[in-house]
């Protein structure tokens, strides 16, 4: 883990030294901000937290950091529809991330953006039926591609951040058999953020 922090520690590195390299022309269009993340959280019954700050630098480049401490149920993670990591029941879990995010913006009005990424990732997963447990933590890369708005609905400030990432798992999980319940191989990881935050 000390080898993935310093990994993380790097990134941020070369990020704060090509925000440095934008010049002057940069300075008007400065902002920080600050979201909720509701998608995940609103399938997990609200249960702990997920959210993002970041800091916009010019119209066409930001970065942010996504911080996520969740608590999953049982039914999010069975279902097809939600996260699908579980082909069964009878499994709860945690998931906890630290992400960091590149994000250049394109098109005229600057909505839709690509992103590189790496990020610290733990997963636990409890058999509620026996004693078996997952505790799986990794460093990941990734991309992400999204959608920002802000000044929603006329509200000065109010933004929406639709993201969807991609991570590969250096340490993976491999695809666990629990009696009739499988637990599916997380090595491409992908999900759906949805936040709803304010931008100063």
């Amino acid at each position: 883990m000390v080898k993935q922090m310093k990994l993380l520690s790097l990134f941020a590195l070369v990020l704060i030294f090509q925000h440095n390299a934008f010049g002057q022309d940069s300075l008007k269009t400065q902002k920080w901000f600050i979201g909720y993340e509701t998608l995940e959280m609103s399938m997990n019954r609200f249960q702990n937290f997920a959210g993002e700050v970041g800091y916009r630098i010019n119209p066409k480049h930001q970065i942010r950091m996504m911080a996520g401490e969740v608590k999953l149920t049982e039914q999010h993670l069975s279902s097809k529809w939600q996260a699908y990591a579980v082909d069964g029941k009878n499994v709860d879990g945690y998931f906890r991330i630290y992400e960091l995010y590149y994000d250049r913006f394109f098109f005229k009005r600057k909505n839709w953006y690509a992103s590189g990424s790496m990020a610290y990732v733990r997963d636990k997963y409890n058999h509620l039926i026996s004693d078996r447990r997952i505790d799986n933590e990794t460093a990941t890369i990734g991309f992400a591609i999204g959608y920002k708005k802000i000044n929603l609905f006329g509200v000065k400030h109010l933004y929406i951040n639709a993201s969807i990432p991609f991570r590969y798992y250096f340490n993976s999980i491999p695809e666990t058999q629990w009696g009739d319940t499988k637990i599916e191989q997380h090595k491409y990881v992908n999900n759906i953020w949805f936040y709803i935050g304010y931008q100063f």
